[in-house]
C-alpha cells in the first residue's frame, strides 16, 4: 500500500469500505486498525508490534506521499445538449 496512498488513514478508509469482501463495512474499527497495521508491517512501514489507532495511524509516513500531484483543475459541469445535437 506504500505507493498507492499518500496518507495511511486512506488505507483505513479503503479497508473499512471494502472488507470483508462478502460483507463490506462490517468490521469494527479495532479490526480495521489491526488489518491496516498488518499490511503496513508487511510493507516495512511499521514494526511488527506497532499499535494502530486514530492517533498513531496519521503519523505513519507513507513512502510515496510526495509523489502525488494535486488536481488543481476547476470543478465544472458540462452542459448537456438538449436539441440539434450531433
Amino acid at each position: 500500500p506504500g505507493s498507492m496512498y499518500p496518507y495511511a488513514p486512506i488505507l483505513f478508509d479503503y479497508i473499512r469500505r471494502t472488507m470483508p469482501m462478502d460483507k463490506p463495512q462490517t468490521m469494527t474499527n479495532d479490526e480495521i486498525y489491526a488489518v491496516s497495521a498488518y499490511l503496513l508491517h508487511l510493507n516495512g512501514l511499521v514494526p511488527a508490534d506497532a499499535v494502530m489507532d486514530a492517533a498513531t495511524m496519521p503519523r505513519v509516513q507513507m513512502p510515496n506521499r510526495d509523489g502525488f500531484i494535486p488536481d488543481d483543475r476547476p470543478d465544472t459541469r458540462a452542459v448537456r445538449c438538449m436539441q440539434n445535437c450531433r
